[in-house]
């Protein structure tokens, strides 16, 4: 009998990825003016749904409401205990959670398609009459508080708190810091007030995505669609200019540190500019895969640090730059030189077409893992939604990578990497 034996000798064979094909979206609106995206698509009867609220921290205003009120949501309704709630969820094998960022507030349910007509009532319930009892209240306030003295004693944290200070103003929504003030400040009277003006029909957006099933429309439409349910003031919201410290090297002693966080950055435009994407090719070869020239220069040639990387995180109206790392206190200095090094290496000197080719393989590959499946394509669909993008900003992003040339990479180094521009922030010793 003949066998098929592996060729040991040579890898199989490889094509370069080509266009990536999104999921289709369909949308449309239910009679009280919330907005619902439907991709529909996947082998298995399971569904996820997110309802986005505009009621994120730039709503609440100050740290820590809005946090409160989304994560206080499921622990009780006026008709419903939190226990009740979680057995009816793990009766159902369902999962409900909620997330809160700057501009939003969402909640996420994942279940089996089939269960959909019992979970929604519960889910209406829990957005709706969320009760916030006193008790429940002040364990959570308790508990983060807790959480907040112990993250406070680590030096990555303090040196992320300072540079966000530093990159867009101590006053700014983006750069506001909590403090321990804040916990006590707090009251049941807020939570309620801002739940009933932030979690309303008016700004509200439903996302769904897998297999929901043909009556899916009239299930959000009888427990989310009606005008019963009162629309309230919409805040949007919108953000001032940011206001950058005028100190670009800030060094926050803390006393017994062994390392230093470091944070080096910049602010910068979002993802409407037309750098943006180009500029997510030059920051993959500078920090942002694990072959990259940070990677390979601070960590494994000179030993300075286990771990470092870099990121471009696009706001509603601006944008940062920033690397991140933590080193032996009395390696500091050596760190952020070779940073910088790598910075005006990538201004002055062309990309080798091998490296190139790896990071451009790299990028599209990422971007085909992120789009598989309906699931993790909705969430990233719901982000474009908010920068008022679609699927055409990923397009674009395909054909940057497969065509950007080393002159082009060395063009928007030279302008965005010059060390100047950048803010130093060091957390530590």
């Amino acid at each position: 009998m003949m066998t098929n034996i592996p060729d040991r000798l040579n890898g199989p064979a490889s094509e370069p990825i080509g266009e990536i094909d999104f999921l289709p979206v369909l949308e449309t609106t239910l009679p009280n003016g919330i907005e619902v995206t439907l991709i529909q698509a996947g082998s298995q009867d399971v569904t996820k749904i997110d309802w986005v609220f505009p009621a994120g921290a730039i709503q609440a205003g100050r740290p820590l409401l809005s946090s409160t009120v989304g994560n206080l949501m499921i622990e009780g309704t006026t008709s419903r205990s939190s226990a009740q709630i979680s057995e009816t969820l793990d009766f159902y094998g369902a999962y409900l959670s909620t997330q809160t960022y700057f501009h939003n507030s969402v909640v996420s349910l994942v279940c089996l398609t089939k269960e959909l007509p019992e979970l929604f009532p519960l889910v209406e319930d829990v957005i709706r009459n969320a009760s916030f009892e006193q008790r429940e209240l002040e364990i959570y306030i308790n508990k983060r508080r807790q959480e907040y003295i112990l993250e406070s004693e680590k030096v990555k944290t303090i040196a992320a708190r300072r540079f966000s200070e530093s990159i867009f103003g101590a006053d700014h929504p983006y750069g506001r810091q909590l403090s321990l003030s804040h916990f006590d400040a707090i009251t049941r009277e807020d939570v309620v007030s801002f739940h009933r003006d932030a979690f309303t029909p008016h700004g509200c957006k439903i996302v769904v995505a897998g297999q929901p099933g043909e009556n899916i429309v009239d299930l959000l439409t009888r427990h989310f669609g009606m005008n019963d349910w009162p629309k309230g003031p919409y805040n949007g919201n919108g953000v001032d200019d940011i206001a950058p410290s005028v100190e670009k090297f800030q060094l926050v002693e803390k006393e017994g540190a062994v390392q230093s966080a470091i944070r080096i950055g910049r602010p910068i435009f979002n993802n409407h500019h037309a750098d943006f994407i180009p500029l997510q090719v030059v920051n993959t070869i500078l920090g942002g895969y694990f072959g990259s020239r940070l990677m390979t220069s601070v960590r494994e040639e000179k030993g300075l640090t286990y771990g470092i990387g870099s990121n471009i995180m696009s706001y509603k109206n601006c944008g940062m730059w920033y690397i991140a790392s933590e080193v032996m206190g009395e390696m500091r200095p050596a760190a952020v030189g070779a940073i910088f090094d790598e910075m005006l290496r990538l201004a002055n000197e062309p990309v080798p077409d091998d490296e190139l080719e790896v990071v451009r393989n790299y990028m599209l590959g990422e971007l085909l893992r992120n789009f598989d499946g309906p699931f993790s394509t909705s969430d990233i669909y719901r982000t474009l939604q908010e920068f008022n993008l679609d699927f055409g900003f990923y397009s674009k992003m395909v054909d940057e990578i497969r065509t950007i040339t080393p002159a082009r990479i060395m063009e928007l180094a030279a302008k965005y990497l010059q060390p100047d521009d950048f803010y130093v922030v060091v957390a530590g010793k």
